[in-house]
């Protein structure tokens, strides 16, 4: 009986480390992140998780570049691993209207000349979708070798005004 005991022991321990393991790598970062952004005084800021593309999604208005940049330091120090897209606007204290009217300006610019910079690449046949908000520009869709994805991202981060890039394409298989 002893023997039996024994094996079905380890067992149990073995099956509880993977257990804990494996809800490690799913930990919920979003409370944390918020937690700390309030803490450095920083409570205009928005906090979005999306577990499934490891990303915490930071947004909401600041005053300040400096500000924007602080508050992407202290939720990476608060995130893990998680990749943090800072899409923070920076709206100047009586300027708000004008703020938004030219960060929707040079979005739309981006998005266009990474339009412009995919074709001149080759790379405008590929399913390549892409959004920028607040100088992110977030990459997605599918494409055929992870060449391509890669060639997709360089060209992304060299686009003028892009700040950030979240590359989420998909190599096809």
């Amino acid at each position: 009986m002893k023997k039996l005991i024994l094996p079905f022991a380890v067992l149990m321990l073995v099956l509880a480390g993977v257990a804990c393991s494996s809800r490690a790598n799913n930990t919920d970062y979003k409370d944390s992140v918020k937690n700390a952004l309030d803490q450095a005084d920083l409570k205009g800021v928005t906090v979005a998780e999306d577990v499934d593309k490891n990303t915490i999604t930071l947004g909401g208005k600041l005053h300040s570049e400096d500000a924007k940049q602080q508050a992407a330091q202290v939720a990476q120090s608060a995130a893990g691993n998680r990749i943090i897209a800072n899409e923070i606007s920076v709206e100047p204290v009586g300027n708000e209207a004008d703020a938004r009217k030219i960060e929707s300006n040079v979005d739309d610019a981006i998005e266009k000349n990474y339009k412009a910079a995919l074709i001149s690449n080759g790379l405008d046949k590929q399913d390549i979708n892409f959004d920028s908000k607040n100088g992110v520009l977030t990459l997605k869709g599918k494409v055929k070798s992870m060449q391509q994805r890669q060639v997709a991202e360089q060209v992304a981060s060299s686009v003028p005004n892009v700040g950030q890039v979240v590359n989420e394409i998909q190599v096809r298989r």
